[in-house]
């Protein structure tokens, strides 16, 4: 690609970003954010067998989570699913940090093993939370008439 091609393109693209911007996110999302980050951040200290990375990390999603209780405390935000309910998620919530306390405590101690296996129980309890409270419920199939 020449350079004009491609400061043409780099152009084109700013242009529509700038015409389209995206709204600002909310406390869940921010924390979000922060959990992904953590994700991405957890394999490579895994993979590097150097832990000590981690808990900087979970500290981000945990300033993150007082900003997400705000929202949920002033009903600015409520889970996307409407058969939720914001009780049902706090507790979710809260059994979740637990999972990344325990994280925290083997990433610490640069446990690589044991910070793998909580690793994938923090893992589960993401997609968990995602199936009860952001993704749309199922259809359940249709019955056939005999």
């Amino acid at each position: 690609m020449t350079r004009t091609a491609l400061l043409l393109t780099l152009t084109l693209a700013l242009t529509a970003a700038a015409q389209n911007p995206k709204p600002p996110l909310n406390a869940v999302q921010r924390e979000m954010q922060a959990l992904h980050e953590l994700m991405v951040i957890s394999l490579v200290a895994i993979e590097n067998g150097k832990t000590d990375v981690i808990p900087a990390a979970i500290h981000k999603v945990h300033e993150a989570k007082g900003e997400t209780e705000k929202a949920i405390t002033s009903g600015a935000w409520k889970p996307a699913r409407t058969d939720a309910t914001v009780a049902d998620f706090v507790k979710t919530d809260e059994a979740f940090h637990d999972e990344l306390v325990k994280l925290l405590r083997a990433s610490k101690q640069n446990d690589v093993t044991a910070t793998t296996r909580q690793l994938g129980a923090v893992l589960d309890g993401c997609t968990s939370c995602h199936v009860r409270f952001r993704f749309p419920a199922a259809v359940p199939p249709k019955k056939e008439l005999k």
